[in-house]
């Protein structure tokens, strides 16, 4: 690696850790009497203690079949996880599913801050073991890391899907968006970054720009339609097919 690029590494480094604790900072300010804020700071520095999330992609990120486009490592911020849960009006007769979880900041939140149960769902396994050891740590019970692929298989089956997608590849994101339209059920909630769900699956609840560890994102809420829409050329051709039915008659 050449000197410019080590240099450009290590100033995106300290932006980013600069970026980082000024929003710990503002959480501080929000959260500062919240216990469920601090109980999960603490827990995630027990059951990450001597790792780090990177350490874990470069450890198991070759095997898991995924790209290095689909490996790249963001988090969610536990204060951006409270928003985005309040938003969808989370509570404790909901199951939150997160795909492709990481160190699992929002199934924890979802269980310590509003009751739901959660499961979290990740590829890796160090993502995996370490937030079933946070979740012990704080006796969350019905929070759950499973390990898989959110791009083949069923997925889990709950209430509020939360999908990540700001770094996925094009047929990593087109594989999760059928897999999650096959697994949602009808009148479920989610929550993507960086781009909408499929409009013939999803109702649009709104956007809003929101803070994650590598800065701001465009956040898009959505409803499972209770039937697919289906595409306006499809439509049309079932028009014309009718009325030349008709019209032979």
């Amino acid at each position: 690696m050449r000197a410019t690029e080590s240099l450009e590494l290590l100033g995106v480094g300290l932006a980013n850790a600069a970026w980082v604790t000024t929003r710990t900072g503002i959480e501080l300010l929000r959260f500062g009497r919240s216990s469920w804020w601090w109980r999960l700071r603490w827990a995630m520095i027990r059951a990450w203690v001597g790792q780090t999330p990177l350490g874990v992609v470069r450890r198991e990120g070759a095997a898991s079949g995924l790209s290095e486009e689909d490996l790249v490592y963001g988090e969610t911020l536990p204060g951006t996880a409270f928003d985005l849960l309040k938003a969808l009006e989370v509570g404790s007769q909901d199951i939150v599913i997160d795909l492709g979880c990481g160190r699992g900041v929002l199934p924890l939140v979802a269980g310590l801050a509003f009751q739901a149960r959660a499961v979290g769902l990740e590829v890796l396994e160090g993502f995996v073991s370490r937030g079933r050891r946070a979740a012990e740590f704080l006796g969350l019970d019905g929070v759950d890391f499973q390990k898989g692929d959110f791009r083949e298989g069923p997925l889990p089956r709950g209430t509020v899907y939360f999908l990540a997608g700001t770094c996925l590849e094009p047929s990593s994101w087109a594989a999760v968006t059928r897999n999650l339209a096959d697994s949602a059920p009808a009148r479920a909630r989610a929550v993507s970054l960086s781009q909408a769900l499929p409009s013939a699956e999803w109702e649009a609840l709104g956007r809003r720009e929101m803070a994650f560890s590598w800065g701001s994102a465009t956040v898009f809420l959505h409803r499972r339609r209770s039937r697919p829409r289906r595409k306006r050329s499809a439509r049309r051709a079932h028009v014309r097919s009718k009325g030349s039915a008709g019209r032979s008659a």
